[in-house]
């Protein structure tokens, strides 16, 4: 079966169980499941309310993973922590959902529960952000696809994604590794490495601190090696249980190797992070990307834009493109290099 097309890329043979084996030693603990679903059949679902969002509420479970229930199917919820309430007249509450008498109220201080009307309910989030979202928590994903063909062409291709993040009370750890790889009649066509490292430390609710490393080899490309170091500082736009968007500048400096001569420069970084959750957070819209401009160099620009659709909470199918561009790369080397990936995504 073919999933890729031909600029899909890859690392390496014995990357998958590799790469499988180091995500499940990160893996997350489970969840304290506290918050209740009173249905309106007279049961009821016990687990930790995620979101509420087109009429239908998000609920992690220890028994059945992820769960969307509709809204109309609840006669109240109780939750354990405050959530970001927006109702349909427009009006906008935060506070714990409780039960009193038999009937949904939410809790927005210490006064008696303000009654609420689960249909007029429009959403219910969380926010993330650092200063807000206290504890400790692990989060792994890795994005694998592969191609292979044989008859008139011998093609292999393999390329993987691998994320883990760490989050804390005050700051944010992300370390990324992408393998790609391609040979077609047994000549290598795509051999590519890249390894990067962020760093987040929240100094105000939604302004941070940053710190970022990344190494980047393309052999083909005769980019020997690009280390590539800096600091800066970055605005969260939000963090929530709907998706987040960061943007981050600073200066860097840049040690690489081209054709076998090295460089050392200054450079200045921009980069951006985007997801969005859909569809009772079955489909996620995701894309980040960084620009180096290099003086007297040109400019290095690296994007990563695609979709997942949830196949249960572990498993997701992946469709990703990630895109390299340099307006001055070494000689007899194409400007831009595009890769396009449909997989399987494992989340730890």
């Amino acid at each position: 079966m073919n999933w890729t097309v031909r600029d899909v890329g890859v690392a390496g043979r014995g990357f998958a169980s590799w790469a499988v084996g180091l995500l499940v030693m990160l893996c997350l603990p489970l969840a304290a499941w506290a918050d209740v679903l009173y249905l309106k059949s007279g049961d009821r679902l016990t687990g930790k309310v995620d979101s509420i969002a087109g009429q239908r509420v998000v609920l992690d479970t220890d028994f059945a993973g992820r769960l969307a229930v509709k809204l109309d199917t609840i006669k109240s919820i109780e939750t354990d922590e405050a959530f970001n309430l927006k109702l349909e007249d427009g009006e906008q509450l935060s506070g714990k959902l409780v039960t009193r008498d038999d009937a949904q109220g939410v809790a927005v201080d210490e006064s008696a529960p303000e009654p609420l009307v689960l249909a007029d309910l429009r959403s219910a989030g969380q926010s993330n952000l650092a200063l807000t979202n206290l504890g400790s928590e692990w989060s792994s994903r890795a994005d694998l696809s592969a191609a292979v063909s044989r008859g008139n062409s011998d093609t292999d291709a393999y390329n993987a994604l691998i994320e883990s993040g760490l989050k804390r009370n005050r700051s944010e750890h992300l370390v990324t590794l992408l393998l790609s790889q391609e040979e077609a009649a047994g000549d290598s066509t795509k051999d590519q490495l890249k390894f990067g490292y962020g760093y987040k430390r929240f100094f105000a609710e939604q302004w941070y601190f940053s710190g970022n490393g990344e190494y980047f080899q393309d052999q083909l490309k005769d980019i020997d090696y690009r280390i590539t170091a800096g600091a800066g500082i970055g605005y969260q736009l939000w963090d929530n249980s709907f998706g987040a968007l960061s943007v981050e500048a600073g200066a860097s400096s840049v040690i690489e190797k081209l054709a076998g001569e090295k460089e050392e420069n200054p450079a200045f970084r921009w980069a951006a992070k985007y997801n969005r959750f859909l569809w009772s957070k079955r489909l996620e819209l995701f894309h980040d990307h960084s620009i180096l401009i290099i003086p007297d160099r040109g400019e290095v620009f690296a994007a990563s834009t695609g979709l997942r659709l949830a196949i249960n909470d572990r498993l997701d199918t992946s469709v990703r493109v990630d895109l390299q561009h340099e307006t001055d790369p070494p000689l007899d080397s194409e400007k831009t290099d595009v890769t396009y990936s449909v997989g399987v995504g494992i989340k730890f």
